[in-house]
């Protein structure tokens, strides 16, 4: 093997092993003393043998928008409850969370995942009656490969050009792949590059990126834009080491060009993996925004649960509060 090669996958290792020994070492917010007004139904059963967990408002009124949460994981070790405590984000908030299975490229590969997100939105509208959901206000929130099949999904759409998510009207998406073909191009100096099997474009799409090229596109949120998507919150750490924050720069501009509405934070030395994490709940971070409703302008912001639920509420909520 080449020696280059073997330095790559050191660092490779050795960026993942700093990148998980950082995420066991952040600290937790304390709950609440109070049994939160929630009630949580655990294993529903959808797709091809996978579960979702269901985490309902009690006192919010009816029909309940739904907000969805996919974890990361690389395409191959996500699982529920991976995540931000969606109890207090944001089912105490008024929103009905969901917390969804997809298939591990080990299992399936490319496109079993995406086809997975879609059977769980469409078992959510299939249970909307029975749990008083809300299925034309749905908003997608994912981290990493869950951002990935996140904007996917929402972009996704069906041969006459309807959506193939009906009722999805947001998403946000934290550190996502958004073009497997220039993963390697965008990484930062020292960041993780795909040059082996155990690379996890490689594992979703059954074989390097460049020798996949039609999969690949097909495969990447940036090159899957129209202009009837969704409005897109971006969330990336300018000091990430395992997706390059130009991925999602990427997208964003893609977005700007379809004439969509579209907003990236780029948060100021966050690395990759923080909405896994309770950190920035309790240390807000500072953030560069670009927002296609100013294009040319560049603004400091805090990154705080507050302005994700505000972005869900102007697109999701129909109550005149939330207008």
């Amino acid at each position: 093997m080449p020696s280059d090669v073997m330095q790559i996958q050191a660092n490779n290792a050795d960026v993942m092993g700093r990148f998980m020994e950082g995420l066991s070492r952040v600290p937790r917010p304390p709950e609440k003393i109070d049994p939160a007004d929630v009630r949580v139904l655990r294993d529903l059963a959808y797709g091809t043998d996978l579960r979702m967990d269901l985490y309902l408002p009690q006192s919010a009124p009816t029909p309940t928008p739904v907000i969805v949460w996919l974890a990361g994981g690389g395409w191959r070790n996500q699982r529920r409850g991976y995540g931000p405590r969606l109890t207090r984000l944001f089912a105490e908030r008024g929103y009905a969370m969901a917390d969804i299975d997809y298939r591990s490229s080990e299992v399936s590969p490319w496109p079993a995942q995406l086809h997975d997100v879609l059977a769980a939105l469409g078992h959510l509208h299939d249970i909307a009656d029975t749990h008083a959901l809300d299925p034309a206000s749905i908003g997608l929130w994912g981290s990493s490969a869950g951002a990935h099949l996140a904007l996917l999904a929402a972009f996704a759409a069906d041969t006459d050009g309807s959506p193939a998510a009906p009722g999805v009207r947001a998403v946000v998406a934290g550190y996502p792949p958004t073009d497997l073909l220039h993963l390697n191009d965008d990484a930062l100096p020292g960041g993780v590059l795909g040059v082996d099997p155990a690379d996890p474009a490689w594992g979703l799409l059954g074989g390097r990126p460049s020798d996949r090229a039609v999969t690949a596109v097909e495969a990447s949120p940036a090159r899957r834009v129209h202009p009837r998507v969704p409005p897109v919150l971006l969330l990336h750490g300018d000091a990430d080491l395992l997706v390059g924050p130009a991925q999602s720069r990427r997208l964003h501009d893609a977005l700007l060009t379809a004439g969509a509405e579209s907003h990236l934070l780029l948060v100021h030395g966050a690395d990759h993996g923080f909405l896994n994490t309770d950190g920035w709940e309790l240390h807000p971070m500072t953030a560069t925004a670009l927002s296609s409703r100013a294009p040319d302008v560049e603004r400091s912001v805090l990154l705080t649960p507050a302005l994700i639920e505000r972005f869900f509420d102007r697109h999701l909520r129909t109550d005149p509060w939330h207008a």
